[in-house]
């Protein structure tokens, strides 16, 4: 469920293509909040987010965070996505988005092993993020 409107957020929706589960580590808010997917109001503390583990064979878990409204800076943070039979970090994941009139929105991936294909999807780069699709498989 999306935030009220005007209120910036991102939906990180990650699908594991792979034949084993991924898991989140060393997940980081420098500005926002996480919140469970179904309800904005049920923040998450980032060990919430770190315990998360995405099933294999398409399955799919939402990452959202969302902006606090009193002197809201933006959103900026980080996870980590980790294989995990091999216990190999397959990347992290970064964005940082404001609702300040001429700034763009950035997502990006960072420390790709190269063993893993990781593919974004396109997201809104001015005003809100909204849902960022990202797909992890082997090579």
């Amino acid at each position: 469920m999306a935030p009220a409107t005007g209120q910036q957020y991102v939906d990180i929706e990650i699908k594991d293509d792979m034949k084993y589960d991924i898991r989140i580590e060393n997940a980081h808010i420098d500005s926002g909040e996480f919140y469970n997917e179904d309800n904005q109001n049920d923040t998450l503390t980032t060990d919430d987010v770190d315990d998360m583990v995405i099933r294999h064979n398409g399955g799919l878990r939402h990452i959202c965070s969302c902006g606090e409204e009193q002197g809201f800076k933006g959103l900026e943070g980080t996870i980590d996505l980790f294989d995990d039979v091999k216990d190999a970090k397959i990347c992290t994941l970064a964005w940082n988005a404001s609702m300040g009139p001429g700034k763009k929105n950035k997502f990006e991936m960072r420390n790709q092993d190269p063993r893993y294909i990781i593919n974004i999807g396109n997201w809104n780069e001015s005003g809100v993020m909204g849902t960022v699709p990202v797909t992890i498989t082997e090579k």
